[in-house]
């Protein structure tokens, strides 16, 4: 089973083992993410290509159950 924390301002990422959700607001006003492993690191996401919200999150869910993580973290852009 995969818990999903939804992360406020400031709020620190656990230590452990996690995949980041990074979820960002476009012009029009639509949310758009991407994710990453935390062992792998955040390399960035493709702008335009990156998938809604909601789809990054199901996305990000089935690659921590595929690889047993057993946390997914959900948090908005830092520094844009």
């Amino acid at each position: 089973m995969v818990g999903i924390t939804y992360l406020g301002p400031g709020q620190a990422v656990p230590e452990e083992r996690h995949v980041t959700v990074v979820i960002h607001r476009e012009r029009t006003g639509g949310e758009r993410g991407y994710f990453f492993d935390s062992v792998k690191g955040d390399h960035g996401g493709s702008g335009p290509l990156d998938w809604l919200m909601n789809e990054a999150i199901k996305r990000a869910e089935k690659y921590a159950s595929d690889n047993g993580i057993r946390h997914v973290v959900v948090r908005g852009q830092i520094g844009r």
